[in-house]
């Protein structure tokens, strides 16, 4: 059940990441939404091979995230205190994305999006793919490592 303490700790976090978008505003294109319902911002990095996200918290105790391109919907907001380390991760190029493919048809099988966060924690999101419920195709895989470049170089 959400209470007061919650709605306030949840407004604190969105102030958090208003004061953090002056930093990566001259390398990002940033939209925000503000509503009774929800929070939003969208983040569209300007360089090439940087990682965009999107987040959405909610009032209702739940978010929604997307880190390149990979979406993670009505997620239980357990920690506040996560999402301004993990947009200030994912701006300084902290991600790693790893898709594999079978080795034979080379047809991606799954992905795990990876935001290395301070003091050695990490945020993970693993995605299995419809093929790779394919009979026989997982035999032999191959893993594609994709990193990311800092908004700022």
């Amino acid at each position: 059940m959400i209470d007061d303490r919650y709605r306030a700790k949840l407004q604190a976090t969105i102030e958090a990441l208003r004061y953090w978008v002056p930093t990566i505003s001259d390398s990002a294109s940033i939209a925000e939404t503000d509503s009774a319902d929800y929070w939003r911002i969208d983040v569209s990095p300007h360089i090439a091979n940087t990682c965009p996200f999107e987040l959405i918290l909610r009032t209702d105790g739940y978010h929604d995230l997307i880190v390149a391109g990979e979406a993670s919907e009505d997620q239980p907001t357990d920690d506040l205190d996560l999402f301004v380390p993990l947009a200030q991760a994912i701006s300084n190029g902290r991600v790693i994305q790893k898709i594999a493919h079978s080795a034979a048809t080379q047809t991606p099988l799954s992905i795990e999006t990876i935001v290395m966060l301070p003091k050695g924690s990490t945020w993970k999101r693993f995605r299995e793919l419809d093929a790779a419920s394919s009979v026989g195709i997982r035999n032999e895989t191959v893993v594609e490592t994709r990193h990311f470049l800092p908004y700022k170089r």
